[in-house]
């Protein structure tokens, strides 16, 4: 329902349209993913590397204060009035799926699960992979947020 929904509010499609969408892109990942979960991951970094270049393509064309970006992030305050904003933000923002679908990825890895080596190692890996998603995270939601406040 909220993929229909944010379909209806971008582009004005009805529900049953918003919702036969994300049906059909779910049977596209649950395609994808027979195909193994590699192909899937590639998938869905191809999709994020789109998105994050789409965002830092806005972010560059605002041409936002450099200063005031540094200062922002090391020094976190909300203007008067932009308290909706910053809990839809804050919403928006916060990823704790991110965690648990890394978590889950490492159950994926092919490894011997009595190896205490190796159960060692995949937690290693995946403790730096999901270290480096949500650092894109951050980055991109860092880039709305800072086209946002240029706009406001």
């Amino acid at each position: 329902m909220g993929s229909a929904t944010a379909l209806q509010i971008l582009f004005g499609l009805p529900l049953w349209a918003g919702a036969l969408i994300t049906i059909l892109d779910s049977l596209l990942f649950l395609f994808i993913h027979y195909f193994g979960i590699r192909k899937l991951e590639a998938f869905f970094a191809f999709l994020i590397a789109v998105m994050g270049t789409c965002f830092f393509a806005n972010l560059f064309s605002a041409k936002p204060d450099v200063g005031d970006l540094v200062y922002g992030t090391l020094v976190p305050t909300i203007p008067a009035g932009a308290l909706p904003a910053a809990l839809g933000v804050i919403g928006a923002v916060i990823m704790p799926h991110n965690i648990f679908l890394h978590s889950s990825l490492v159950l994926t890895r092919k490894i011997n699960m009595k190896d205490k080596n190796q159960v060692r190692d995949a937690c290693i890996y995946n403790n730096i992979e999901s270290a480096f998603s949500l650092l894109i995270s951050f980055s991109i939601s860092a880039a709305v947020i800072a086209t946002f406040a240029v706009y406001v």
